[in-house]
């Protein structure tokens, strides 16, 4: 079996995705956080020097979609792509929204090189107004079936959801502001496989 190491960071949305994943389906992983590399020594294993990188064998792959994607097909059970193929895609355009509209808007480095006037506090209320914002229109699309965000069972999907709802609450968003995310995230821990997985 090879190897795999993951390269994260403390509060890290994305790292906590597939941290989470791993979890979940109980795959032996190393941990090693990133500040204890020189940025050089983590540009060599990973070029674009974004979090995470997980490293399988002697492959390096980034970007978390992609990770939690191979993860699902590296041990298949338990699923996080349940159902048909159109089933599956709604649980996939979920993830695509969190991952290309909600997370990129909101990431430091993201805003620091348009708004290099924004000190901390501002970034933080930045921050919270986009989840705030963000975050209720994709409400729309989810829990048409159950209490899962998508579909009839637990998914990638629901893990995306969380982790940016604990984003959201980090930057000072009342959990009263995301009462269907609230309902949705307390639902999830009362699952004890998802709870004991779960990297918060």
């Amino acid at each position: 079996m090879q190897t795999m190491t993951l390269y994260t960071t403390t509060h890290s949305n994305t790292a906590d995705r597939v941290q989470w994943v791993l979890n979940y389906k109980g795959i032996p992983h190393q941990c090693i956080h990133v500040e204890e590399l020189s940025q050089a020594a983590y540009l060599a294993i990973n070029p674009y020097g974004y979090i995470p990188t997980l490293k399988v064998g002697e492959i390096c792959l980034s970007e978390s979609m992609a990770i939690v994607e191979y993860l699902d097909a590296h041990t298949p059970d338990p699923t996080l792509l349940p159902g048909n193929a159109l089933e599956r895609a709604c649980i996939r355009e979920v993830c695509e929204y969190i991952n290309s509209t909600v997370h990129p808007v909101q990431n430091r480095s993201i805003m620091l090189r348009f708004r290099p006037d924004f000190d901390a506090e501002a970034i933080q209320v930045w921050r919270a107004e986009w989840l705030t914002h963000s975050l209720g229109i994709l409400a729309r699309s989810l829990w048409k079936k159950t209490d899962d965000a998508v579909g009839a069972s637990f998914s990638m999907a629901d893990i995306f959801v969380a982790v940016m709802y604990q984003r959201a609450l980090r930057q000072g968003v009342s959990p009263r502001t995301l009462p269907a995310f609230s309902r949705h995230f307390q639902a999830l821990m009362q699952i004890p496989a998802v709870s004991q997985s779960a990297p918060f």
